[in-house]
């Protein structure tokens, strides 16, 4: 169908939404991101209403066009933001009517099929080890550079695993060299995962947060509902999730204050409550989010 529609100059995007348009008669589609701007026009020109919900912040606007930006944030007919800082961003820009909603997660999908003290174990690491576990791709915004940086600041026993995906970036080749050549042993990058996924997080003391920015980040929600504590610096929406006994926001950039708050964690656990913890990541679960959801879908016109 596609070299079809590419013998006839006809964008298969287009064609295919105009095709799912007129089969379901909707009056409204949810965009479930900015980094689509492509479906406006096609919205636009179908008489479709949409629905933009934003789950980025500035450094992803570079990802877009001047143009596709300004005609998401004043052509959709909602906004949502998945933050307090994505919101504020969005008002800034215009919106002052943007909706929040933060991100949720669905408890009944996180299940752990081995122990904690297994999977460590088998990732190589000592009993006397605390580890840290990192998740999302290995990238700049994700902070995968300020791993050098932080383990020159941390004791040997201090380890880290990080979960996702590997980019093929020079800064992922630097900072993988780098730890490899001077910390021998302290990161595993374990890749993509599926189905060891939620193994290997809830295999780790805490959970790391070395992100530039990051809106809301659902790995933060998954490592709490495990009852992980948490440390990152403040890089948008983990200021409005970590509290007093959940975790310790950095405010600084830098690593000697971040490698003291992971210290700070791991040699006062009671401060840390595990079933806190789970607590506050419950308030997220997507049956109670999805509520938030469907009246803010009833009040677009």
């Amino acid at each position: 169908m596609r070299s079809i529609l590419k013998i006839f100059k006809i964008d298969s995007l287009a064609y295919q939404l105009s095709q799912i348009h007129k089969k379901n008669k909707v009056d409204f589609w949810y965009v479930n991101t900015i980094v689509i701007p492509e479906v406006y026009p096609i919205a636009k020109k179908l008489g479709v209403k949409v629905i933009t919900h934003a789950h980025e912040l500035p450094l992803a606007y570079n990802f877009v066009s001047y143009t596709d930006l300004e005609t998401i944030v004043s052509s959709s007919a909602a906004l949502i933001g998945c933050s307090e800082a994505v919101c504020e961003k969005i008002t800034n820009m215009g919106r002052p009517d943007v909706n929040l909603l933060y991100g949720f997660i669905d408890k009944s999908k996180i299940v752990c099929t081995k122990t904690a003290e297994e999977v460590k174990a088998n990732t190589g690491f000592k009993d006397q080890d605390f580890v840290w576990a990192i998740s999302g791709k290995t990238s700049l915004i994700k902070g995968v550079d300020f791993l050098v940086l932080l383990l020159q600041e941390l004791p040997d026993n201090i380890k880290i695993i990080w979960i996702g995906g590997e980019e093929n970036t020079g800064i992922y080749y630097y900072a993988k060299k780098a730890v490899e050549n001077k910390y021998p042993g302290r990161v595993k990058f374990l890749g993509a995962q599926s189905t060891e996924y939620y193994n290997y997080l809830n295999s780790a003391d805490g959970f790391l947060l070395l992100s530039r920015e990051d809106s809301f980040p659902l790995v933060m929600l998954e490592a709490a509902s495990l009852g992980k504590p948490i440390v990152g610096f403040n890089s948008g929406g983990i200021s409005e999730f970590v509290k007093e006994g959940t975790g310790i926001v950095v405010d600084s950039w830098r690593a000697k204050d971040l490698a003291a708050a992971m210290m700070a964690v791991k040699n006062n656990p009671e401060r840390f409550n595990v079933e806190e913890i789970k607590r506050q990541a419950s308030g997220y679960e997507v049956k109670k989010q999805v509520s938030i959801l469907e009246n803010i879908l009833d009040s677009v016109n």
